[in-house]
């Protein structure tokens, strides 16, 4: 391995700049994961190619897509079922148990990418799929989000020299955490040594302890000492055939066995008949952060199967959205919004926000807003621009002359919009998280304290992905209802109206609130909003930033869920407003 290798001055540097790029190396190894296996995927696909060519019937009429939602079907009832189980939850270090709407939320969206796993497999196992490759990946927006996840993923490979080695080690225990099971048998009080406290070999590290059971058929005491005075925790009783389970999100104080270093385990057997007495531990990797590399992996492995998903189930679908995108990264107006963007953010890390040490709560949310601002604009300045002025140009009718349906039309130009999207996050949110990663650092040097760990940057860095998410899930969300629109309205009533909406969307928690109980009018009319509107305040992380935690992934599910019903139904509206509209 390249980090055994290394020499020991640079390993677990205390240099500032090892603090600062260790996040990143996390995310340049998820990405170069995430990369390596869709690798492997389309040659897995490339393989099957051959072998299902009796297949290709069933991809043109659109059988496949039935029995690819039918296996989906299957693999979601499984998942649903596994979310749940224990083993599940300790095996991916998800802590406590999940309430009825969290599991169906996540199972849902776990459900929905492994839907794009089936049809992707399916669908890109054919020639024709392998001869369009090339053009799909080196141009247009391929080449851009590829050139861009290649220079987070070089940026943050760079600080390999830097980053201790017990994080590499821990990486394939971050998969298969270190489960052990021991047995011991504690005598009865009728036997010479029964009655007493004996102490057991029970091996363990209290800061990697994640998950302990202690199962006994007979009642027995725990404790961390040979005799009553010297106990320095109190000491816990366990029925007979009554386990007690203890999970890290538990809290120290509740652990059946002592969270200091070097500390002992001893048991008492307090019935007559001897005790059979089995430990189950669990340790969790020495260096947690290490999942978030499953997580990167993961974003990239899904965006990347549904962008060649899009090119081999709808390959018209796929040409207009690719064109729509390719036309909008060829104008000015994306580079000059990312341009101000990252320059605003990296101003915002050595502006002084004068909040008594909580600067880095504003740079959050000032980059978030930011980033979600210009994303807006060119979502609704694109559905102009491609939809609007492509009907009055008369462009839209030389294309739907050609065999492509105004559905093809519409899908495209929301799937165009998306990636679009989608490019302008991956480079304005790079320039977020290299800011938040970097705040810590500078306000240690401000407030004249020692610099702080490369957990504190990752921590703060990896709190403000979920808030990415949430926005560009907002800007999809504004994006698709443009296009929508604008297939009968200009690009100022575009942005009026989607304008219109952002506010509403913001303000819609505020409007039922003061209209409950007013005037009948007055309630209708707010309900008609709060039904017709989408309620943008889901998509905010203000609240979380305030008070500094992190966003459940049940809530990141929902939302997901929420944004996908929202952005179906401004597809069919899309479709509605444009089947009867006269484009000559």
């Amino acid at each position: 391995m390249v980090l055994d290798t290394i020499s020991p001055m640079f390993a677990a540097s205390d240099f500032w700049m090892a603090k600062w790029l260790t996040p990143f190396w996390f995310i340049g190894v998820g990405i170069l994961a995430g990369l390596v296996v869709l690798s492997l995927f389309l040659a897995l696909a490339f393989l099957l190619i051959v072998p299902t060519r009796g297949l290709e019937t069933a991809r043109k009429n659109g059988t496949l897509h039935g029995v690819a939602l039918a296996i989906t079907a299957l693999l979601g009832i499984g998942i649903g079922s596994l979310l749940n189980t224990g083993d599940f939850r300790r095996a991916f270090f998800v802590r406590g148990e999940f309430a009825t709407e969290e599991w169906l939320l996540v199972s849902v969206a776990l459900s929905a990418m492994t839907g794009a796993v089936v049809w992707a497999l399916l669908f890109c196992s054919s020639s024709r799929f392998f001869g369009e490759l090339r053009a799909l990946l080196f141009e247009g927006v391929g080449l851009a989000m590829l050139i861009t996840l290649g220079t987070v993923a070089a940026i943050g490979l760079a600080a390999s020299p830097w980053v201790d080695n017990d994080i590499a080690a821990s990486i394939p225990q971050m998969f298969v955490p270190q489960t052990r099971t021991l047995n011991f048998t504690l005598p009865g009080s009728n036997s010479p040594d029964g009655g007493k406290l004996q102490k057991l070999e029970v091996q363990y590290d209290p800061t990697t302890l994640g998950y302990t059971k202690i199962e006994s058929n007979r009642r027995i005491l725990i404790a961390d000492a040979s005799e009553v005075d010297q106990l320095r925790f109190a000491a816990v009783n366990i029925d007979a055939d009554a386990p007690k389970v203890w999970e890290r999100s538990m809290g120290a104080a509740k652990s059946p066995l002592p969270l200091v270093g070097g500390a002992e385990v001893f048991a008492q057997n307090e019935e007559i008949d001897d005790a059979e007495v089995t430990f189950t531990i669990v340790s969790y990797p020495p260096v947690p952060q290490a999942i978030s590399i499953l997580l990167v992996s993961a974003f990239v492995i899904v965006f990347g199967l549904l962008f060649f998903l899009m090119q081999a189930a709808a390959p018209k679908i796929a040409a207009i959205a690719l064109s729509a995108a390719k036309s909008e990264l060829s104008q000015p107006l994306p580079k000059i919004l990312i341009t101000i963007v990252g320059l605003a953010i990296l101003l915002f890390v050595f502006l002084p926000f004068h909040t008594f040490g909580e600067d880095i709560k504003l740079l959050k949310d000032c980059g978030i807003t930011l980033a979600l601002i210009a994303a807006i604009f060119q979502g609704v300045w694109s559905a102009s621009t491609s939809v609007s002025d492509e009907i009055e140009g008369r462009t839209a009718l030389t294309l739907l002359s050609k065999p492509i349906h105004r559905r093809s039309f519409i899908i495209g130009k929301i799937l165009g919009v998306f990636w679009i999207l989608m490019f302008m996050f991956l480079v304005m949110g790079s320039f977020e998280l290299f800011a938040v990663a970097y705040k810590p650092i500078v306000e240690a040097r401000e407030n004249s304290l020692d610099a702080p760990m490369w957990q504190q940057c990752h921590l703060e860095m990896f709190q403000t992905i979920p808030g990415l998410a949430l926005a560009f899930m907002e800007a999809v969300i504004l994006g698709a209802i443009s296009v929508a629109i604008g297939t009968r309205v200009s690009m100022v009533a575009n942005f009026a109206i989607c304008f219109s909406i952002y506010v509403l969307g913001h303000l819609t928690p505020v409007i039922m609130e003061s209209a409950a109980g007013g005037l009948p009018l007055v309630e209708f009319f707010s309900q008609l909003i709060s039904a017709i509107v989408p309620n943008l305040n889901h998509f905010s992380m203000e609240s979380a930033i305030d008070a500094d935690v992190g966003v459940p992934w049940s809530v990141i599910a929902s939302v997901f869920v929420y944004t996908t019903i929202y952005g179906v139904g401004a597809t069919l509206l899309g479709l509605l407003l444009f089947e009867d509209r006269d484009l000559a």
